[in-house]
C-alpha cells in the first residue's frame, strides 16, 4: 500500500482512495468470523487512519475503493460498505473503552500518589524532631522531593497520556461519518453512507491496497 501526501477532491470532500483486485483483500483472511462481521485487514486500517490524521480536520472526507478484478457473482455493495463501516465502529467503542480505563488509572494514580505526598510531607516535617544537623537537612528534602515525585506519574497520565486516544477517536469517527464509493472499473456504484452522502465520480489518482 502507497500513501499519498496529497488527496484529490470530490464534491468538496477529500477522497481516500483504496484500491484492491477483489473485495476479500480489504479483510483479515484469518479471521473466522462471517464476512460482514470479519475485521479489516491491517493495512487497510492503518492506511484509512493516517490518511484522516493527515487530511485537515475541517475537510469532510470520502472513502473511494475500487475494485479491478472482482469475480463474479460479486460482493454487493452495501455488504461491503456495512462491513467496512461496522469495523470501524467496533474501533470506536475500543477507543471509548480504552479512554474510559485510561481515566480510571490516572484517578486512582492520583490518588496513591497524593497518599504518598501526603505521607512524605508529614515524615518531613517530623524531621524538625531531629537533632539540628546537615543529616536532617538531608533526609527532609530528600522526603520532600519523594512526595513530589510521586506525583508525576498521575500528572503525566491525567494531563499528557490521554491526548493520542482523543486523536484517534476523532480520526475514527471521520471515518464512520464518511460517505463509501464502491467502484469497479467499468461501473461506479456510489453509496450513501450518511446524510450527506456524495455521488462517485471518475477515479483519477487512487491510492490503495494490493492484495497480499
Amino acid at each position: 500500500m502507497t500513501r499519498r501526501t496529497r488527496y484529490r477532491s470530490e464534491n468538496g470532500r477529500s477522497c481516500i482512495d483504496l484500491r484492491v483486485r477483489q473485495s476479500r483483500q480489504l479483510f483479515d483472511g484469518r479471521d473466522p468470523a462471517p464476512f460482514i462481521e470479519r475485521d479489516l485487514d491491517d493495512d487497510a486500517v492503518a492506511y484509512l487512519l493516517g490518511a484522516a490524521q493527515e487530511i485537515p480536520r475541517k475537510q469532510a472526507l470520502a472513502i473511494v475503493v475500487t475494485i479491478s478484478d472482482e469475480p463474479e457473482p460479486r460482493m454487493a455493495p452495501d455488504v461491503i460498505v456495512e462491513a467496512v463501516r461496522g469495523h470501524f465502529v467496533y474501533e470506536g467503542d475500543d477507543v471509548e473503552r480504552r479512554f474510559r480505563e485510561h481515566v480510571r488509572r490516572g484517578q486512582m494514580f492520583l490518588a496513591l500518589g497524593l497518599t504518598a505526598l501526603v505521607v512524605f510531607l508529614t515524615l518531613a516535617e517530623l524531621t524538625a524532631s531531629l537533632s539540628a544537623g546537615p543529616l536532617r537537612e538531608i533526609l527532609r528534602e530528600g522526603l520532600v522531593i519523594t512526595g513530589w515525585v510521586a506525583m508525576w506519574r498521575p500528572l503525566e497520565v491525567l494531563l499528557y497520556d490521554w491526548w493520542p486516544l482523543i486523536d484517534e477517536r476523532r480520526q475514527v469517527r471521520r471515518i464512520i461519518d464518511a460517505p463509501i464509493s464502491i467502484r469497479y472499473p467499468e461501473l461506479t456504484i456510489p453509496v450513501a453512507a450518511t446524510p450527506e452522502g456524495t455521488d462517485g465520480a471518475d477515479h483519477d489518482d487512487a491510492t490503495g491496497t494490493d492484495g497480499r
